[in-house]
């Protein structure tokens, strides 16, 4: 598992980069969710799953649309991310079963959910075919699965800005993803009779030096005990991309979706 998701503080900066950068529309968490309620119509007591439920950001997001009959069920294989999942569900109101567990061998049997949800976590998995198998195995006849993922060009243009600190530091999320929007079809076919995209596309236009920085800075990870080379080359690059949003808004593709499979 990557480092950035063993506790909320990466995923927290990402998140409120996005918060900030809305987009022409709401939050992508309740386009989601109103999306997925418009086309699948879950039951009033549905049994639902989320994997790699991180912070529970979809639930807290819509607390007042959840049906109060779900059945919710969240799973992360990080402990440090269950702990925050399960108290933002308490402070929401929301009775879920909170647990650890891994995509790839999820403890419940077969057909044991009406609808499942994997939000944007689906290209970290080591050994995808195999969590895709389970999700499958888990989803009842009739069921759905909602696997949320982005493109390729997928803010391309903040990947640019903190690839040169490749060199110096272990950059994540410049590599390109095993579960995308333009191959996540044909990985989920091999179980899923029935696979249709829904793309959530736009354009950010990114003011906020600190924000970026901070977006930046998920990241990367520093040897422990960076050297005064590697102290320096942060130091310049975090003054590039100040001195870049000095000059002007930077322009940024925002390429999301998700799949609806059964």
């Amino acid at each position: 598992m990557l480092e950035a998701y063993r506790t909320p503080d990466r995923l927290r900066a990402r998140i409120a980069f996005h918060e900030r950068y809305a987009g022409k529309g709401e939050d992508f968490h309740r386009q989601l969710f109103s999306l997925v309620s418009e086309r699948v119509e879950p039951a009033a007591d549905a049994r639902v799953l989320e994997v790699g439920s991180g912070t529970g950001r979809l639930w807290t997001m819509n607390a007042e649309r959840v049906p109060p009959g779900w059945r919710i069920t969240l799973t992360d294989a990080s402990e440090g991310m269950v702990e925050s999942a399960r108290g933002a569900a308490a402070d929401a109101g929301l009775a879920a079963s909170v647990t650890r567990a891994d995509v790839q061998g999820l403890p419940f049997g077969a057909g044991a959910f009406d609808l499942a949800f994997a939000n944007h976590m689906l290209y970290h998995v080591p050994d995808l075919a195999r969590g895709i198998a389970e999700l499958r195995r888990v989803v009842c006849p009739g069921g759905w699965l909602v696997a949320a993922t982005n493109g390729e060009a997928h803010l391309a243009a903040v990947r640019d800005l903190v690839a040169p600190l490749a060199d110096v530091a272990t950059v994540h999320g410049v590599e390109p993803l095993s579960f995308t929007l333009e191959n996540g079809a044909a990985a989920l076919g091999a179980e899923f009779g029935e696979v249709e995209a829904v793309r959530m596309d736009d354009a950010l236009e990114v003011d906020d030096a600190e924000v970026l920085l901070a977006y930046l800075r998920s990241m990367v990870y520093l040897p422990d005990e960076p050297g005064p080379e590697v102290t320096r080359r942060v130091s310049e690059f975090e003054e590039s991309v100040r001195r870049r949003l000095d000059s002007g808004p930077l322009s940024v593709r925002r390429s999301t979706g998700f799949f609806l499979a059964r």
